[in-house]
């Protein structure tokens, strides 16, 4: 899973139904930061992607 610029992708992790921002990846885990303001590193099969946001011009949300 590869982050294009200015986008962002909402996640929801199990088993904990837990929901946060995907800030990167490598080797088959996740970063995410969790709307709780923790941060955590998950395997990608436990993460579902809820939605994706591409800012243009970096103000805009398509």
């Amino acid at each position: 899973m590869k982050l294009l610029d200015k986008q962002n992708v909402t996640v929801q992790v199990y088993p904990g139904r837990k929901f946060g921002t995907m800030i990167g990846s490598n080797d088959g885990l996740i970063g995410i930061l969790l709307n709780s303001g923790e941060y955590v590193d998950v395997p990608q099969e436990r993460v579902r992607i809820v939605s994706v946001e591409v800012e243009k011009d970096g103000k805009d949300k398509v």
